[in-house]
């Protein structure tokens, strides 16, 4: 008799057992569901954001595009020989106040020939191979966007030809020589900048009072303007002498 009573509790404990499993499975389905359709609920509005996304940037990259189309062209190199519009009295238009503060005794320019100068007798002109830049000899201002200019002896004068360098125009001078200005890259505080080019050069020297001095010039390319800013400390080397042998 003890036998069958535990048999049949065994029996019963294995029905409970039964039951219970099939209730916790029949809840994790019902989860499991309910998780798909939170899913399936969630998908289109993730779906709505990335899109709004998407159209975000489209429309940051057409303003971009719109205004680089807008944006100014990028300021050609001068070539107007017959000289341009040349203000020595400080008087261009907008001319930035910064440059009244410049200490003109701090910045040093040089202009100097490296090879004895040379006729071209193909091309008919002389080539100056000429070495130009600025020194600025303190930390306390800065020297940006600026042009060197130097006199040309009466009777000399740059010719309309190809090989004309980039960032160079011919200015009047204070004292109405005609002068060459180049553009110097920005010297950063203390330091210096210097280049090389090649300048054609027609004539012949016919000067009693030559000019050996150095200026700063600011030059408004879209204007075809150029404002003096003043004399500077100067080394120029330039021997002009040799365009009497061949003029």
């Amino acid at each position: 008799m003890i036998y069958d009573i535990t048999k049949m509790e065994v029996e019963n404990m294995k029905q409970r057992y039964a039951l219970l499993l099939l209730s916790s499975l029949l809840l994790l389905f019902i989860a499991a569901c309910g998780n798909d359709d939170a899913k399936k609920d969630a998908q289109p509005k993730d779906q709505e954001v990335a899109s709004e996304e998407v159209d975000k940037q489209d429309e940051q990259m057409e303003e971009t595009e719109t205004n680089m189309e807008d944006a100014e062209e990028p300021e050609e190199a001068l070539g107007n020989l017959e000289g341009i519009d040349t203000d020595n009295d400080h008087s261009i238009e907008d001319e930035a106040t910064s440059d009244e503060e410049l200490k003109l005794g701090e910045i040093h320019g040089v202009a100097d020939q490296r090879e004895d100068m040379e006729y071209d007798a193909q091309k008919g002109y002389y080539v100056l191979e000429l070495s130009a830049g600025l020194y600025n000899y303190t930390n306390t201002q800065d020297v940006d966007e600026k042009w060197v200019a130097f006199a040309l002896p009466d009777g000399v004068s740059v010719p309309e030809v190809e090989e004309i360098p980039s960032g160079l125009v011919t200015v009047t001078l204070p004292d109405e020589h005609t002068g060459v200005a180049l553009k110097v890259p920005n010297v950063k505080g203390i330091g210096s900048e210097s280049f090389t080019l090649e300048l054609p050069l027609t004539g012949e020297p016919d000067d009693n009072d030559p000019n050996e001095n150095l200026y700063l010039y600011n030059v408004d390319g879209n204007q075809e303007q150029a404002a003096l800013i003043g004399e500077i400390k100067s080394n120029r080397d330039i021997d002009f002498s040799v365009m009497e042998d061949n003029s």
